[in-house]
């Protein structure tokens, strides 16, 4: 591999279990890559590095420390696939990256994260996929800035949602869940969610029955509500729903189609002052 490359702006290296070498020196470099290059050295980090997704836990073990202590301008950070529960970092209790705003998180198998949220005081989004080891948030873990945050496939961690305070969270706008919860049938909790919510997902809950109407009778700012693949949804709150609600999206829920269908559906009424809904 080159060791000098002047020009160069983005690296990925992907599939090279076999390369054992240094990245080169490019200081021009703004987005690394690395997924499941286990050899692959990192001594001296590019200055500019505004993106960084690390793949495979060698990878992460090697780079993640050296990645969020030493990259003043990161904005974005992916890390996948991490298999070592056991393993600790308590250099990062201490790392404040003040530059980042998005994280993404895929395949975490350990019941805790590696570093301290409410840190990286200028994260804007978060997002964990598939990491079904991962418990909980602490109380005020979350920082205060986060204004979207989705969560797919983390039972445990979902489980222990009323414990993350997310009321407390002032700047928080979209809230998306995806796949199956445990003993899963109401959502959301009365007063789970702060009432700076504009758009709500629900999506592959195959054991919700209810939309809770007291969990979304004082979110005054939901502007947009999206429901996907929830067979066992019975229907929406007969209370009703909040009255700043413009876009209603509800998709493969068979009970509330039948229900709710334009100008036929038993419950039609409740939903059509809605100026957009969608029922498929």
């Amino acid at each position: 591999m080159p060791q000098h490359l002047p020009s160069l702006q983005k690296l990925e290296i992907i599939d090279c279990q076999e390369l054992e070498a240094s990245i080169p020196k490019a200081d021009n470099i703004s987005e690394l890559e690395l997924k499941r290059c286990d050899d692959i050295l990192v001594n001296e980090l590019p200055s500019n590095l505004t993106k960084v997704v690390l793949c495979g836990t060698r990878v992460i073990e090697s780079t993640l420390e050296k990645i969020l202590f030493n990259s003043d301008f990161l904005e974005e950070l992916e890390v996948e696939d991490f298999f070592d529960p056991n393993l600790q970092w308590p250099s990062l209790d201490m790392c404040s990256c003040n530059s980042l705003r998005t994280l993404t998180i895929t395949g975490w198998h350990s019941s805790s994260l590696p570093f301290a949220l409410h840190l990286f005081t200028n994260l804007n989004s978060l997002v964990l996929y598939d990491s079904p080891w991962l418990e909980s948030f602490s109380e005020r873990q979350l920082p205060y800035n986060l204004c979207s945050l989705r969560i797919e496939r983390c039972p445990k961690l979902m489980a222990s949602r009323e414990e993350w305070g997310l009321f407390q969270l002032n700047s928080l706008k979209q809230f998306s869940v995806s796949n199956d919860f445990e003993i899963f049938e109401s959502f959301p909790e009365e007063g789970l969610l702060p009432s700076t919510i504009n758009a709500l997902v629900l999506t592959n809950c195959s054991n919700l029955r209810r939309i809770n109407y007291k969990g979304l009778l004082h979110l005054t700012s939901l502007e947009s509500l999206y429901i996907e693949d929830c067979p066992s949804l019975e229907c929406l709150p007969e209370e009703g729903l909040p009255g700043s609600l413009s876009t209603l999206s509800i998709h493969d829920c068979p009970l509330i189609k039948k229900l709710y269908q334009k100008e036929q559906g038993e419950r039609w009424h409740t939903i059509s002052h809605i100026p957009d809904v969608t029922i498929s």
